[in-house]
């Protein structure tokens, strides 16, 4: 995780100061800022590598359906506007998707050009790695509980990854809970991934969304839904974790073919 760095008293932390300009109070870039290049910015979001080549630009709206390559435009379109208009939003994003549709690339994508043409403070955290992260710390081994946490919870602007993955106790939705929470009560902006939509659907609808079952398989749902529907994002979370993912960013669905399956491993620009 990025290093923690002693809180401005001019910004609080945020990077934009308050300015009266013209009789009206504009946020700008605070001068702790104005020392690093667009580089280290984009360095220290700790983007993983496959995915530095990321751009909005770059994100293609492939072939497909026609209601996929709408949703591709769609969420082509709202990263793009959530980027010009930073920092004049109050809420994140939520990708939802099925795999390979393309929204970590998205995701990325805006993190890295704010970090490079804003200079914004940001940070790429896949929560599976976190988890992993955590279970190092309290087996004694890497870093502190509060050296991995602080930058996850304090950074300006994070990107969240894969919510709603890997094996989901008790003890991993707390610590979700906590991660987000925090950055709910801070009202600091976060972009959310999940492979897990809000609506359930038959899987002849979704077959690449996780959770899908054969229809005649013999268990049940645990909340007595037939076994050929889906896990929801609640189901995976909890609806308690949902109702704050309401709140804190703005729904963008990607449905369609996984992206790197059909195009056999070389998926191009889209990761």
């Amino acid at each position: 995780m990025a290093e923690e760095t002693p809180r401005c008293v001019e910004c609080g932390g945020t990077g934009y100061a308050i300015r009266r300009q013209g009789g009206v109070e504009v946020a700008v870039r605070c001068s702790c800022r104005r020392g690093r290049s667009p580089e280290q910015f984009v360095a220290a979001a700790q983007i993983p590598p496959r995915y530095r080549h990321c751009s909005i630009e770059g994100f293609e709206i492939w072939a497909g359906t026609p209601a996929s390559r709408q949703d591709q435009a769609n969420a082509r379109r709202k990263t793009r506007e959530f980027v010009d208009c930073y920092p004049g939003v109050e809420r994140g994003l939520l990708f939802m998707g099925n795999v390979g549709t393309g929204k970590t690339h998205l995701a990325v994508a805006a993190l890295a050009e704010l970090a490079a043409t804003k200079g914004v403070s940001g940070l790429y955290v896949n929560a599976v790695q976190l988890v992993q992260q955590l279970q190092i710390s309290f087996d004694g081994g890497g870093a502190s509980r509060d050296e991995i946490l602080g930058p996850v919870t304090e950074t300006e602007l994070v990107v969240l990854d894969e919510i709603g993955a890997g094996r989901l106790t008790d003890w991993v939705r707390d610590l979700l809970y906590y991660v987000i929470n925090s950055r709910y009560m801070d009202r600091r902006v976060t972009i959310f991934t999940t492979n897990y939509l809000d609506s359930l659907a038959p899987p002849a609808l979704h077959p690449a969304l996780p959770g899908a079952v054969a229809p005649d398989a013999a268990m049940s749902h645990p909340q007595g839904r037939p076994a050929a529907y889906l896990e929801s994002l609640a189901d995976r979370i909890s609806d308690r974790l949902r109702s704050r993912l309401y709140e804190m960013a703005d729904v963008v669905e990607l449905r369609g073919e996984d992206f790197r399956a059909r195009k056999g491993g070389h998926a191009g620009r889209r990761p």
